[in-house]
């Protein structure tokens, strides 16, 4: 399913109009038909959490679409300590196991949930 289908079908699911959905990212009903259409790339990293709280998604699940399309990883340098950092470094030198990674993503899942 690409973003556009993951937005649109969970847009008619909650039966939302185009408007909702546009009210709620600050953004115009047309702009959301045409990411609906794929005439326009997913949302950007900012939008993601709102549309993902609008259409009650997963935002791991939003993200995920929206980077996979994009071909991707968005991220904003100037919002990322030192740590943060070289944990994404360690991350995409890779050489970590399932096990460890899976420690990694309970924390981050922990740490989303206190931030929604």
């Amino acid at each position: 399913m690409t973003f556009g289908e993951l937005i649109r079908t969970s847009r008619r699911r909650l039966n939302k109009s185009l408007q909702d959905v546009a009210d709620a990212l600050g953004v115009t009903a047309v702009y959301i038909s045409e990411v609906e259409r794929g005439k326009r790339p997913p949302f950007t990293i900012e939008r993601l959490p709102a549309v993902a709280k609008v259409l009650e998604l997963d935002l791991d699940e939003v993200e995920k679409a929206a980077w996979t399309e994009k071909g991707m990883i968005e991220w904003d340098p100037s919002k990322t300590s030192g740590k943060q950092l070289e944990v994404l470094l360690a991350l995409a030198r890779g050489g970590l196991s399932d096990n460890q990674l899976e420690r990694i993503l309970d924390i981050a899942r922990q740490r989303q949930f206190e931030i929604f």
